[in-house]
């Protein structure tokens, strides 16, 4: 197949490109930069002219091949509902352009949708595939959780047009349309959280975590996850939600390893959601949330056995620490 890979620059869209064009799939790129076309050419993809902050810019390369997979996100890297608008609104235009054909399409959401503030404990609810998005307020953020109104406003009005995204790709007539949910993606020594914490402990000495540590996120290793993408655009009905985690990790663990790992002999530190946010900015309060999905569903649908369940071990002694 001929596939347009959206975000094939970046941690997860590289590592999905490069396994398609193992099995022998014509992958296509979308950049911006002559740069970027180099390093996409010298990979054996065809890039091509692309921007998710231009949606008219989509339509042509959409039109030209068998299969979208969209792993860029205006939202993962700015964090407001205006960004998180924008990826909806390219994503819509994809969707038309690509007819009525039943190409498939996935679109990358992420955990955050089923993001919960606590004051550091872990959140009672582990979300399956099949509950509604976006969260009321009073889910993600309860009482008791003493989380500032702006906050809420922001965290709130960034999900919403994230389930909008996702409703318009489950529910599109024309494609096959598919939404993939990873966890907190590890390995290859890169990922998004991982390294924002790695960082924050070689400034500070200790790793930071939301209060007593207990906050917990679902994982998945950067080989399991392309798996699920390689199984979905094989297999997977149109109108699937998949959820790529492998199991569940609490952060003050991760956080103690990561201490390890810069020499700083497990040291942490507990803090507050203002100091967690104050440290780490936007990474600092993903860091702070709850993150909890289920996945059994995903590998009933997919036949997917994830086989990586080390993160602390990676983090500690394995690609982290090369």
């Amino acid at each position: 197949m001929k596939i347009l890979v959206t975000g094939a620059t970046g941690f997860i869209g590289g590592a999905v490109a490069r396994k398609l064009l193992q099995q022998g799939h014509q992958v296509v790129a979308m950049s911006q930069t002559e740069d970027a076309f180099a390093k996409l050419r010298a990979a054996g993809m065809t890039p091509v002219i692309g921007d998710f902050a231009n949606p008219a810019s989509l339509v042509a390369p959409v039109t030209e091949v068998d299969a979208v997979v969209s792993l860029a996100s205006i939202g993962q890297i700015e964090g407001t509902p205006e960004s998180f608008a924008k990826d909806r609104d390219a994503v819509e235009v994809m969707i038309k352009a690509a007819g009525d054909a039943g190409n498939p399409f996935i679109f990358t959401s992420g955990s955050a949708i089923f993001g919960v503030f606590t004051k550091g404990e872990a959140s009672p609810t582990i979300f399956d595939e099949d509950h509604p998005v976006p969260l009321p307020a009073s889910v993600f953020a309860p009482p008791k959780a003493e989380i500032p109104q702006p906050l809420i406003d922001g965290f709130g009005g960034s999900m919403a047009p994230r389930a909008e995204t996702e409703r318009a790709v489950l529910n599109a007539t024309g494609v096959r349309g598919m939404v993939i949910r990873p966890g907190l993606v590890y390995g290859e020594g890169r990922g998004y959280d991982l390294p924002n914490l790695i960082a924050l402990t070689k400034t500070h000495g200790a790793a930071p975590h939301l209060g007593i540590g207990g906050v917990r996120q679902g994982y998945v290793h950067l080989d399991d996850l392309v798996e699920v993408y390689v199984l979905a655009l094989e297999r997977a009905p149109a109108g699937t939600m998949l959820h790529a985690v492998t199991d569940e990790i609490a952060l003050g663990d991760l956080a103690a390893a990561a201490s390890r790992l810069v020499g700083a002999g497990g040291r942490t530190e507990a803090l507050s959601l203002l100091e967690m946010y104050t440290r780490g900015g936007g990474g600092g309060v993903s860091l702070s949330v709850n993150k909890r999905l289920a996945s059994e569903k995903t590998r009933k649908v997919l036949n997917w056995t994830p086989t990586r369940y080390d993160i602390l071990e990676d983090v500690e002694h394995g690609s982290y620490a090369v």
